[in-house]
């Protein structure tokens, strides 16, 4: 006698197939494999960006975001015309633009330069004085110093010798050319430049030992 095996319905009614539709649907597997709704709006803004490159920009509603986008364009320009850089740009450009008490706007190569044209045409107090101030000047741009508008010769001077032990003694004395020029009208003389471009050839040779040595000459 064959035993007969009772076969699974193959053609459910319309209830019957929506429950096993939904517990199909209902597994884990279906469920990460859905898209969120960061994947469909990253799919949309491919999707614009598409049309956008190739020139089929779709109906007035796929100008929105780029309308928007020079709205924001806008708006950031005005800001900075208006209220100008961020703050800390405008603090270092402060720094740059103060030099013991004058505006200077030069960086120091062209600082340097002109000391060199000084010094060759036999002026060196003015070598002296511009000697110095390219040799702080260069500190400053480098970060190891930081040259506020009241810094002067001297706490230059020993901020630059807290990154550099090694030039302590001999900052101290190009500060003390600087000063005697500058503010006593003492004459300065070939050595004094000469120990002015050495010291600053030297440092630009040489890496601060201290980080933020600069912080001495705020007060």
């Amino acid at each position: 006698m064959s035993v007969r095996f009772a076969e699974p319905p193959l053609t459910p009614d319309v209830p019957e197939a929506q429950d096993w539709l939904s517990s199909e649907l209902a597994k884990p597997e279906y469920a990460a494999a859905t898209p969120n709704l960061f994947d469909r709006l990253v799919n949309q803004f491919l999707q614009w960006l598409g049309r956008l490159f190739s020139g089929n920009i779709d109906g007035p509603g796929d100008w929105v975001p780029v309308l928007l986008l020079l709205l924001v364009a806008a708006a950031v320009i005005a800001v900075v015309l208006i209220w100008g850089r961020p703050r800390l740009n405008r603090a270092r450009t402060a720094s740059v633009q103060a030099l013991f008490g004058e505006r200077d706007t030069r960086s120091a190569a062209e600082i340097r330069a002109a000391a060199a044209r000084a010094a060759g045409a036999g002026d060196y107090n003015l070598a002296v004085l511009e000697g110095y101030r390219a040799l702080c000047r260069d500190l400053d741009e480098r970060t190891i110093i930081a040259l506020d508008p009241g810094s002067t010769a001297h706490q230059a001077a020993i901020a630059a010798g807290q990154a550099f032990p090694e030039y302590g003694a001999v900052l101290a004395q190009t500060a003390n050319d600087f000063d005697a020029v500058r503010y006593l009208s003492v004459p300065a003389s070939a050595e004094q430049w000469e120990r002015i471009r050495s010291t600053d050839n030297g440092l630009r040779a040489q890496r601060p030992v201290l980080a933020g040595a600069g912080e001495g000459m705020r007060s």
